[in-house]
């Protein structure tokens, strides 16, 4: 592979060189199609469980998921029996030795459902509960608002087994909310932590985003101080993303981020963070006050980091198990028609990967904890790292961007404005050459984008 492509390639399309893999979904759909085997996924020792709950106020710009913001009697109460129905289902499916590392409950706004509704969840993931081997391994997202205007929900969630909840404050500018559609969103955010103590949660996390349109440092600094007293357990830091055909920002934003700006400004909360008594590795977007913790779910490090198969419930979740990686029907209507019918895994896109392309898949996933740990990559694929990968990690080592670490590799402090071409050292020859044939859909930044934009 010819890796002087590869980098050249990421300083002209940075913004398609991102934490997530593939470049675009159209890469797997146009040559990897496939049917789920199901049958494999009764062959494991563990297996993670996300549910997917879309329905939310309003949908952000910056959101590529599956959302629906319809609002029609009865939707919510139908969907969330439906979704009971189908975790019945798949635990009848799984035999009884596998075990359950941890289970996400995701969205959406999945807290915008009734109390009665999220006990009926919790109460259907009870036997899924019982499989679980970790301290923590239930985890819900919620929103400012409904964490502080709505008590019952969250004592309804704690008395369910969650001690995970993940609130998405996302920014706490005012112009910023406007800008990328969260203008419903209240600044609630301190009274939401008061209520989630006052529970009983024993882990709150925070999601805020960085590179989000027109950000300058002075926001981005605004946003962290806004965080830093709350006392949460922990903090993940996205970087705004600007690709994909269902995020409106893709289109919408004309002046959008240089690498060199996102790496100002991961720094900036990197230091302040790491001053404020959080860990993380340089590079990682999960930061955590607990050691031995990521700051991430028991579900997302079982996935990014152990490439531990998983199982998803409700439209559009994604399941991976083996080779198969797939998809629930995106529409919340065609979900539901398919589980009423008596489907237990609904699949609409379904891939078929050949091994390096999950391997470069799990790559990128360990970069957002800013390392590769050669062990973890080596147990799941029964291949030395060094070996995959020993032109790219050769060029990644000889130009300062990574360094060796106990555990493998990690990424160089100072060196994130690098990330878009260091994880394009990790992509397929398959996948570099149709990024170079032009066949993704986002656009090169200007021509400034290789020069320090002033963000102060």
């Amino acid at each position: 592979m010819d890796l002087n492509r590869n980098i050249a390639l990421a300083e002209k399309y940075p913004l398609d060189f991102t934490l997530q893999y593939p470049p675009r979904r159209e890469y797997f759909q146009s040559r990897f199609r496939g049917t789920p085997d199901l049958s494999a996924a009764q062959k494991v020792s563990d297996m993670l469980l996300y549910l997917h709950v879309p329905f939310c106020a309003a949908k952000c710009y910056f959101c590529n998921f599956a959302v629906d913001v319809r609002t029609a009697e009865g939707l919510h109460q139908r969907y969330t029996d439906l979704l009971c129905l189908q975790l019945e289902r798949l635990d009848n499916f799984l035999p009884r030795h596998v075990r359950v590392p941890g289970i996400d409950i995701g969205g959406g706004t999945p807290t915008l459902l009734e109390e009665a509704q999220l006990r009926q969840i919790t109460a259907a993931l009870k036997p899924w509960r019982a499989r679980t081997t970790c301290e923590h391994p239930l985890s819900i997202e919620t929103t400012p608002r409904i964490a502080a205007t709505n008590p019952e929900r969250m004592q309804a969630l704690l008395d369910g087994g969650v001690t995970r909840i993940s609130m998405g404050v996302q920014s706490a500018n005012a112009a910023t909310l406007q800008a990328v559609n969260r203008g419903l969103q209240e600044n609630m955010t301190r009274k939401a932590v008061q209520n989630l103590r006052q529970a009983g949660f024993r882990r709150i996390n925070v999601d805020i985003i960085f590179g989000l349109p027109n950000q300058t440092a002075a926001d981005w600094q605004a946003e962290i101080d806004n965080i830093l007293d709350l006392g949460v357990d922990s903090v993940t830091t996205y970087d705004c993303l600007y690709r994909g055909k269902g995020r409106a920002l893709t289109k919408r934003t004309a002046d959008k981020p240089n690498p060199v700006t996102y790496g100002a400004l991961y720094d900036l909360s990197y230091h302040m963070l790491a001053n404020a008594g959080f860990h993380a590795a340089y590079g990682s977007v999960n930061f955590s006050r607990h050691a031995g913790e990521t700051g991430t779910s028991p579900y997302f490090e079982g996935r990014l980091f152990d490439h531990i198969p998983y199982l998803g419930a409700g439209n559009y979740a994604s399941s991976q198990v083996g080779n198969s990686w797939w998809f629930a029907p995106y529409s919340t209507n065609a979900w539901m028609e398919r589980i009423e019918k008596g489907d237990t895994l609904p699949g609409g896109d379904c891939y078929d990967l050949p091994p390096m392309e999950l391997m470069a898949k799990q790559v990128l996933q360990s970069l957002n904890f800013g390392t590769i740990n050669t062990q973890r990559f080596e147990t799941r694929f029964h291949a030395a790292f060094d070996d995959v990968y020993a032109d790219a990690i050769k060029t990644a080592l000889a130009k300062g961007w990574m360094h060796r670490i106990d555990t493998g590799y990690g990424v160089t402090p100072g060196y994130f404005s690098h990330m878009p071409q260091i994880r394009a050292l990790f992509y397929t020859t398959d996948a570099i050459t149709w990024v170079a044939d032009g066949e993704h859909t986002a656009l090169p930044l200007k021509a400034t984008a290789g020069k320090r934009k002033e963000i102060a």
